[in-house]
């Protein structure tokens, strides 16, 4: 079976980190402004490896180095290791200086042209990539979300596949995770803790799982809180989020955050979602 190779490529200032990133968020070995020079001797080496997903990003950079960027991407178009797509990005001028002037950032050839002329010698040596290209994006009017929406559909790739989804539990004695989008305090509920023949096993356990939701309240709060985490999954999706994280928090984090991480594992998968379970705590001070 071919490798899939995503080459990104285009006027400077009209996306092709971002586009980059969606690859990359696929699972795809990323490569950002490798120089043409070089391309043919990298998929050689790719060739041999065990990696059937690449995204590499190209630009102007190539021109510099004397390489005609156009018969290079022509020749990996007929490599028989490789199912190749290009795609190409391209913007208003208006649109690109704004953004430069926004991030501050220097065009590629800034130092033979101004902005405006680096722009405009830009598109004249790229033109003639943008003539094989598969895909053609214009963002000028597009936002960063809708360029990686319409990306991911024209690549046949679901919003919900692309979409990942970590849940884990913690102990606030042990201190809170500082990588997580959104936390939840569960040492209100029941601790088994306190019961001797569980205080030793952890939310992972049959015992222990059900202790903690036998109890009214845990019930009625896990309820209402699926439903806003639901609620919320859909919505940080609709932002063009890639990834949110969700920590479940209790005491020492073994037994009501682990349970509670558990069944909402169980109950978020079920949506269609890519989701990771982890617990954090759950062997420490053991």
């Amino acid at each position: 079976m071919k490798k899939k190779l995503v080459i990104i490529t285009g006027i400077s200032g009209a996306g092709k980190n971002t586009a980059l990133e969606v690859f990359e968020n696929q699972g795809y070995f990323c490569t950002d402004n490798l120089p043409g020079l070089v391309v043919e001797d990298f998929l050689r080496i790719i060739e041999e490896k065990d990696i059937d997903k690449i995204a590499i990003s190209i630009d102007i950079r190539s021109k510099v180095l004397f390489v005609d960027l156009k018969e290079v991407l022509k020749k990996i178009q007929q490599n028989e290791y490789f199912d190749v797509r290009i795609i190409f990005l391209d913007s208003e001028d208006q649109v690109l200086v704004n953004r430069y002037k926004e991030t501050r950032k220097n065009h590629p050839l800034s130092s033979e042209f101004s902005l405006l002329e680096g722009i405009a010698q830009e598109r004249k040596d790229m033109d003639t990539i943008k003539g094989i290209a598969n895909y053609i994006y214009d963002t000028t009017n597009t936002t960063i979300k809708d360029l990686k929406k319409k990306i991911l559909e024209d690549f046949g790739i679901e919003k919900k596949d692309s979409y990942h989804i970590t849940i884990s539990s913690f102990g606030y004695k042990y201190g809170v995770p500082i990588d997580a989008d959104n936390i939840v305090d569960v040492r209100f509920l029941r601790n088994p803790f306190y019961i001797n023949e569980l205080r030793e096993k952890t939310g992972q356990d049959k015992e222990v799982y059900d202790y903690v939701f036998e109890d009214e309240v845990t019930k009625e709060f896990y309820d209402r809180y699926l439903e806003l985490m639901t609620y919320m999954i859909d919505k940080y999706q609709y932002e063009g989020r890639d990834k949110v994280a969700i920590a479940v928090g209790c005491t020492g984090g073994k037994h009501r955050s682990v349970s509670v991480a558990r069944r909402l594992h169980e109950d978020i998968s079920k949506l269609g979602y890519r989701v990771h379970l982890e617990h954090r705590d759950i062997n420490k001070g053991r």
